[in-house]
């Protein structure tokens, strides 16, 4: 079924003209190591094109792949022409990736989803009803999931400290199927040109968002990348990002020194040896705490001394594209989203 003209209108009204160079639409998700669930994948993306009757491109990262992943996706080209396939020098991880297709989408709207076959495609005529209502972000929250206990409740505990971060009412963070308008990209992406993705950032710049439910289908293939490292990673944006992480150690340093006097203050009650054991623990629980912190911040200084550099935060091997249905050939003019918006503009 095709969306409705007013719909369509409303996602590829752009002040360019549309065009193989400027889609209305990008749909953008990642795969590493996929190989058995590209057939499948790019056999829904074509049906979905296909009822949405919207000028759009597909972007799939290759996310470092060491198994047949590439190879089938250049494949995937022949039958699929609208499919772009960014081929990463290795493995960066899921929120990199994702940035990479962000870098190179051409599109005035863009829909991330995952690429092993757990979201459905066909939802994204839902997503664009919903930014038809006005919205620059329609998010979703996984109304039912197939995942072990274990998984659900790291995700439950996860989303609850997230939302008192930002301080924002999201009932899942960690659903990655989503359609924002592009100029929610321009706060993410440095002065080169390259997309840091990250997700509170993307919430934050939004100027209406709306989440509707989806059914997270099991994987048919293989098993989750993500590891308790990259689940902390993903999850540090948050603090970085939240305006209450002041108030936070504010109040933890407050403790901290009303537990020291109230500690000292023992010794002279001839309590010392219990004071010694009680400060014991608290120095370890306090010392850990400031550890911790001091990653948070390293990491950031690094991650700003890169941007200042204009380090790239991937390197890309290749961008593979179809040319009058032939074999698949590389991009020789690769164009980063701001080079490609403004010699769009000057054409105007």
């Amino acid at each position: 079924m095709e969306l409705p003209p007013e719909i369509s209108d409303h996602l590829g009204r752009s002040s360019r003209t549309p065009g193989p160079e400027h889609p209305a639409l990008s749909i953008v998700c990642t795969v590493f190591n996929e190989e058995d669930a590209i057939p499948t994948l790019i056999d829904r993306f074509a049906q979905t094109l296909l009822n949405l009757g919207l000028r759009a491109e597909v972007i799939i990262v290759d996310d470092g792949s060491t198994d047949a992943t590439l190879a089938r996706l250049k494949d995937a080209i022949r039958r699929l022409p609208t499919l772009r396939v960014v081929q990463l020098y290795r493995n960066y991880g899921q929120v990199r990736a994702l940035g990479a297709g962000m870098t190179f989408a051409r599109g005035d709207w863009i829909v991330m989803l995952d690429g092993d076959l757990q979201h459905d495609p066909a939802d994204i005529h839902r997503l664009m009803v919903e930014a038809n209502k006005g919205h620059d972000l329609v998010a979703t929250y996984r109304e039912q999931r197939q995942e072990t206990r274990l998984r659900l409740l790291i995700t439950w505990l996860g989303n609850r400290i997230n939302r008192y971060l930002v301080d924002m009412p999201i009932a899942d963070f960690g659903s990655a199927y989503r359609l924002f308008s592009a100029r929610l990209l321009e706060m993410m992406t440095d002065r080169v040109g390259y997309v840091h993705y990250n997700t509170p950032a993307l919430y934050r710049n939004a100027r209406s968002y709306v989440e509707i439910p989806i059914i997270q289908s099991r994987r048919p293939f293989g098993h989750s990348k993500w590891s308790l490292i990259s689940f902390i990673l993903f999850n540090l944006d948050f603090f970085t990002h939240s305006t209450k992480v002041v108030q936070i150690l504010l109040n933890i340093g407050l403790l901290g020194i009303m537990v020291g006097a109230v500690l000292y203050f023992f010794t002279f009650f001839g309590l010392a040896e219990p004071a010694r054991a009680i400060s014991a623990p608290v120095s370890i629980a306090f010392t850990s705490f400031v550890v911790m912190l001091l990653s948070v911040v390293w990491r950031e200084v690094t991650e700003t001394q890169r941007c200042a550099r204009g380090q790239p935060p991937f390197i890309v091997a290749g961008i593979w594209h179809n040319r009058d249905n032939d074999a698949p050939v590389l991009e020789q003019k690769v164009r980063l989203r701001l080079a490609s918006f403004a010699a769009s503009d000057e054409q105007l």
